[in-house]
C-alpha cells in the first residue's frame, strides 16, 4: 500500500508531502492546480521516463520519494529478498532524483538502483490506468490480452509464444545447417590454414613489443632527458632537493605562529619526500637501461610480421588475437555441426509441441469468452447503456503465430435488435469511454498490485453514470488501495479520503495539497457541481451526494 509521497522542487511543488490512506482516495482541484504532477511524481518513482521540465524553475534538481507498506510473503517481499533489500521495517522506499542536466538517479530502500529495478518492483506495487486507455480498445491485440489477463491465461499464452519461437528457431538452425553443409569442408580447410599462420604470433602481445620498440628507438633522447632531470633534482650544486630543504628550514620556526604556514610547511615536507623518491626511481631507471641493437632488430621484424598479417586479413595488428579466437570458435562449431536430418526431427517435435499448446490455449480462451462477455455486458448496462451487448468473435488465422491459432475480436452493439459489430466500428466516443472504464475496473479486480491509480478515467460521463462509477471504485477500494484523479463530484463523493490540490500564486507559482475534513469535502463537492458561486442549493446537492456514500455503506453492512 502507498503510504506517503514526498516531492521537493518537482514541477509546481517546492515542498509537498501527502499521506495516503487505505481504501478509495480521490484527488480533485481546479484544472492546472497540479493534480497530474502527483501521478507524474509517482510514475518517476516507478521507473518511468522523466524530463527536465519536472525540475522546478530555478532549482538544480527534483527529488521524489514514494513509501509503501507490504505484506510478508507478497511478490514485492520476495523481490526485496532476492535483491537483498529486505529489512524488518515492512516498508519500501523508492526515491528518484532528476537533475536539470537531464540525468537522474534512483534508490530502493536507500541503495542505488537501476531504472530497470525500479520498474520491476514498481510493476508489483502499482497498476496505473489513464483517461487515454479507451484508445487501447481500438488496437487489434487488446481484446485478446484483456481476455487473457482477466481469465489468468498469462502463463498459457506465454507458453504458446515460447513454443512458437522455439519452433521457428529450429527451422532457422536447420536451414543454416543445410546451407553450411555445402561449403563446410572448404571453410574448415581455409580456417585451419589461417589459424596455422597466426598461431605462432597470437602469443606475443603486440602492444608490449610496440612500446618496447618505441623506447629503444628513442633510447638516446630518453637517457639525455633523464640524466638532466636527475642532475636538477639531486646532483647539481644548486639542486631542487637542497633548495626545498632550505625553504623548509626557514619556515619551520614560524610554523607554530600560523595555521596556514603550518599547512604550507607540511606540504613542503611531503614535496621533499616525493622529490627524494622520484630522484631514487629515476636513478634506478637509468641504471637499468641499455641499448641492444639485436633486440631492436628482432622487435622490428616482429612488428613487420604483425602489420603484414593485419593487411592480409584486413584488420588491425592489435586485434589479430581476437580474430584468431573467433576463427577457432567457428572451426569448433563447424566440426560439431548437427546433422540436418536430426534437426528436421527436432522441427517436427517442436511444431507438435506448439500445436498442442496453441490448441489448448484456444480451447480455454473460447470457454472463458462467453461468460466474460456476459459479465462485461452486465457491468456496462449500469452506465446508461441498457441495451449494451458484447461477444467475442474467434477467426482462425491463415498462418500459426506466437499469439495462438485465432484472431480475437470484441463485438458490441448498444441497440436492441442490431447485430454486434467490431467495437471500433460502431461505438461512439462516449460509449468507448464507459466501456474502457468498466474493463479497467474488471481488470483491477484481478490484479495482484495493492495500489491502483486511475487518472481521469471518468472523462465523458456525468450524472447518474458518474455515481455508479464512484460506487464501482468505492467497492473496489474495499479490497485494494485506489488513488483517483477526478473532476466528477459524484465520483469524489464516494471516496474514503479526499485530497484537494490548490495552486498558490507565489513567485514562482507552487502547488499545495489539503486532506479535507467532512465539512471541507462538502464545500469542494459544491464547487465541483455548482460552478463559480457556492450557494444553499449547491451545498444541499453536495450534502446529498455525500450521503449516498454512507447510505450505500449502511446497505452493504
Amino acid at each position: 500500500m502507498l503510504t506517503h509521497l514526498n516531492l521537493i522542487n518537482f514541477a509546481l511543488a517546492d515542498r509537498l508531502a501527502m499521506d495516503i490512506d487505505q481504501g478509495f482516495n480521490v484527488l480533485t482541484g481546479e484544472t492546472g492546480a497540479g493534480k497530474s504532477l502527483l501521478l507524474d511524481a509517482l510514475s518517476a518513482c516507478l521507473g518511468e521516463r522523466t524530463d527536465t521540465h519536472y525540475v522546478r524553475f530555478g532549482a538544480d534538481k527534483a527529488d521524489v520519494t514514494a513509501s509503501f507498506s507490504y505484506q510478508e510473503h507478497s511478490p514485492e517481499a520476495e523481490w526485496l529478498k532476492s535483491h537483498e533489500l529486505d529489512d524488518e521495517s515492512g516498508e519500501i522506499h523508492l526515491r528518484r532524483v532528476i537533475f536539470a542536466t537531464g540525468r537522474s538517479k534512483a534508490w530502493v530502500n536507500g541503495r542505488p538502483s537501476s531504472l530497470s529495478e525500479l520498474k520491476e518492483i514498481g510493476r508489483l506495487l502499482v497498476q496505473m490506468y489513464s483517461q487515454h486507455s479507451q484508445q487501447q480498445l481500438l488496437e487489434a491485440p487488446y481484446p485478446k490480452h484483456w481476455l487473457d489477463r482477466y481469465s489468468n491465461f498469462i502463463q498459457p499464452a506465454q507458453d504458446v509464444r515460447d513454443a512458437y519461437h522455439q519452433w521457428q528457431k529450429n527451422i532457422r538452425i536447420h536451414q543454416a545447417a543445410l546451407d553450411a553443409q555445402a561449403n563446410r569442408l572448404q571453410r574448415i580447410a581455409t580456417l585451419e590454414l589461417q589459424l596455422e599462420e597466426l598461431e605462432e604470433w597470437v602469443h606475443i602481445d603486440y602492444k608490449e613489443i610496440e612500446q618496447e620498440f618505441d623506447r629503444l628507438s628513442h633510447h638516446e633522447h630518453i637517457m639525455q632527458d633523464c640524466s638532466y632531470g636527475l642532475n636538477a633534482l639531486d646532483e647539481s650544486e644548486q639542486n631542487i632537493a637542497q633548495e626545498v630543504a632550505s625553504i623548509i628550514r626557514r619556515l619551520e620556526s614560524h610554523a607554530g605562529r600560523s595555521e596556514q604556514l603550518a599547512e604550507i610547511h607540511t606540504s613542503l615536507l611531503n614535496a621533499q619526500s616525493e622529490i627524494d623518491d622520484a630522484a631514487a626511481n629515476l636513478r634506478q631507471f637509468i641504471d637499468r637501461q641499455s641499448f641492444d641493437p639485436a633486440r631492436m632488430e628482432e622487435l622490428n621484424t616482429q612488428l613487420e610480421v604483425f602489420h603484414r598479417l593485419a593487411r592480409k586479413y584486413r584488420t588491425q595488428p592489435e586485434v589479430l588475437k581476437e580474430q584468431f579466437a573467433e576463427w577457432q570458435n567457428e572451426l569448433e562449431q563447424l566440426h560439431t555441426l548437427e546433422d540436418p536430418e536430426t534437426l528436421a526431427e527436432q522441427i517436427a517435435i517442436s511444431e507438435q509441441h506448439y500445436q498442442n499448446s496453441a490448441q489448448h490455449l484456444d480451447e480455454i480462451r473460447r470457454a472463458a469468452a462467453e461468460p466474460l462477455a456476459k459479465k462485461l455486458t452486465e457491468q456496462v448496462k449500469q452506465l446508461a447503456l441498457p441495451e449494451a451487448y458484447f461477444e467475442f468473435k474467434f477467426e482462425p488465422l491463415d498462418q500459426p503465430s506466437a499469439e495462438g491459432l485465432s484472431f480475437i475480436q470484441l463485438l458490441f452493439t448498444a441497440n436492441k435488435g442490431i447485430p454486434a459489430q467490431p467495437l471500433g466500428r460502431v461505438a461512439s466516443g462516449g460509449e468507448l469511454s464507459r466501456i474502457a472504464l468498466v474493463m479497467q475496473v474488471m481488470n483491477a479486480e484481478k490484479t495482484e498490485s495493492e495500489v491502483l491509480v486511475f487518472d481521469e478515467i471518468d472523462v465523458g460521463i456525468s450524472g447518474g453514470t458518474a455515481e455508479i462509477v464512484g460506487r464501482l471504485l468505492a467497492g473496489l477500494g474495499q479490497h485494494v488501495q485506489i488513488l483517483c484523479i477526478t473532476h466528477q463530484a459524484q465520483v469524489a463523493a464516494q471516496s474514503d479520503q479526499h485530497l484537494l490540490v490548490k495552486k498558490r500564486q507565489t513567485d514562482p507559482a507552487s502547488s499545495t495539497i489539503l486532506n479535507l475534513e467532512e465539512d471541507q469535502r462538502i464545500l469542494e463537492l459544491a464547487r465541483m457541481t455548482g460552478g463559480i458561486e457556492i450557494n444553499e442549493t449547491t451545498l444541499q446537492h453536495a450534502t446529498q451526494l455525500r450521503a449516498l456514500k454512507f447510505n450505500s455503506v449502511a446497505t452493504q453492512s
